[in-house]
């Protein structure tokens, strides 16, 4: 499993209300081997507009396989199995850090962040597989931009740990940084969001 339902099988608990994936309804599945007939019938069983799609709402989308190309080198070693069920795979979560990363879509910062701010994956991890991943000049000229925005905001606060109430989660997005009342005693300066405390 790709995409960031693949962070399921790491962390169940970010499916639950009010976590980074509750509005995740779709899983991106590379099936191997997979030919065009077999992916068609996954398709129509599971995928968007399916009846199991209309049922329950989630879908699968399938994968072609020359996605496998996009991915970290060697990511297959650190797959995370599903369950008990070895056959079942996803992709760890630092792989899935760095291909969302290189896509740099708003919401593949928004996960990023999530990520980050759920503990999830570290900044010095995210760059440490970002320098051993093989991009183009491009792709990587515009995933270490990404990188540095993700580290500045998260030096400045921005990126809340596990557990942060969603109140001064809300206020750290809307203001920056909101600190403790120690840390503010120590600063003698007042921060945004002391109403918090």
């Amino acid at each position: 499993m790709l995409g960031s339902s693949s962070l399921l099988a790491s962390r169940p608990e970010l499916g639950a209300p009010g976590r980074a994936l509750e509005l995740s309804l779709d899983a991106d599945l590379l099936i191997e081997p997979c030919d065009a007939r077999q992916a068609g019938v996954v398709h129509e069983a599971i995928g968007e507009g399916s009846l199991f799609h209309r049922e329950y709402g989630v879908y699968a989308d399938v994968m072609r396989p020359e996605i496998a190309a996009t991915l970290p080198a060697e990511w297959e070693k650190r797959c995370v199995c599903l369950g008990r069920d070895r056959a079942v795979r996803c992709l760890n979560p630092i792989d899935l850090a760095v291909v969302k990363l290189q896509l740099g879509r708003d919401k593949d910062i928004a996960l990023l962040k999530a990520m980050l701010s759920e503990g999830v994956i570290s900044i010095a991890a995210l760059r440490q597989a970002y320098q051993a991943a093989a991009m183009s000049e491009r792709a990587m000229f515009k995933a270490g931009r990404i990188l540095r925005q993700l580290e500045v905001e998260q030096q400045a606060g921005g990126a809340t740990p596990p557990g942060t109430p969603p109140v001064v989660r809300e206020a750290r997005a809307k203001y920056g940084r909101v600190g403790t009342g120690a840390e503010r005693r120590q600063s003698k300066k007042p921060a945004v969001g002391d109403q918090l405390e």
